[in-house]
């Protein structure tokens, strides 16, 4: 068995270590939210101060999560080139990479060339279309929970202007990386669907023109939406979806 080497998972550790980290201040988010509303709807002889300083902290962590999210999608963009890189080099035997990748991709079979390039594309949109689909729902959640807890605690605490607008920070940061998510989902799932004609239904003289415009629209998708793939997903999905990507190929008569 082939040792899996990827020298762009250190940089994408980094993205993963972040969204950790987003993901705690939302749970600590929404324990302080939930906090506040329990103390000003319900007679537990707390002082009103209580509430107003848990709403400032809150505020806080509304900005530590805007700019922590900046500082991600900038690191990410740096990942990206690299894996963009890598993803090339394997597609055509170019040397774009500093260091390139070993037992990543699957198609080992095929030869180097733009049909190659398709292929990869092709594996690549059906993992990204899969598990960010999966992302959608828990997102969603996510982003209902935050907006309603959010708006009880602005509506039901004396606070100042300043620290309400600060507040509206994170339910708008995360509305906006949920948007940034679907759009990811229905374009990849363009993308994917696209490569399905292109290898199952358009002649070979076409293809070569068309898979090269169906890789651009997959990477200006990623590019677009700088959103990273959860990594433990991946990790948890990555056999059933190998299993389910080589039928594809067979389907579809890729070698």
């Amino acid at each position: 068995m082939m040792t899996r080497k990827v020298p762009h998972d250190k940089i994408y550790k980094i993205v993963n270590k972040l969204s950790k980290i987003l993901n705690w201040i939302l749970i600590i988010s929404t324990f302080i939210s939930v906090l506040v509303i329990i103390f000003n709807n319900f007679n537990l002889n707390i002082s009103p101060n209580t509430s107003l300083t848990l709403s400032k902290i809150l505020a806080f962590f509304a900005v530590v999560f805007f700019i922590i999210e900046i500082i991600q999608s900038h690191i990410y963009h740096r990942a990206e080139l690299q894996r963009k890189n890598d993803f090339i080099d394997n597609s055509l035997k170019t040397k774009l990479a500093d260091a390139n990748s070993k037992g990543y991709f699957t198609n080992d079979e095929v030869n180097n060339g733009i049909y190659k390039l398709g292929v990869n594309c092709f594996e690549n949109s059906f993992f990204t279309k899969s598990i960010s689909s999966k992302m959608l729902t828990k997102q969603l959640i996510y982003t209902i929970v935050i907006w309603l807890l959010i708006w009880v605690v602005i509506l039901s605490t004396p606070n100042s202007v300043f620290v309400e607008v600060i507040l509206l920070t994170l339910p708008f940061t995360i509305l906006n990386e949920t948007h940034k998510l679907y759009r990811l989902n229905r374009n990849v799932e363009t993308v994917f669907c696209n490569f399905k004609k292109i290898f199952s239904s358009t002649k070979k003289s076409k293809r070569e023109f068309l898979i090269i415009d169906n890789v651009i629209n997959y990477e200006k998708s990623l590019s677009y939406s700088s959103v990273p793939l959860n990594s433990p997903l991946f990790d948890e999905m990555n056999d059933e979806l190998s299993i389910e990507w080589n039928e594809i190929k067979k389907e579809h008569k890729i070698k």
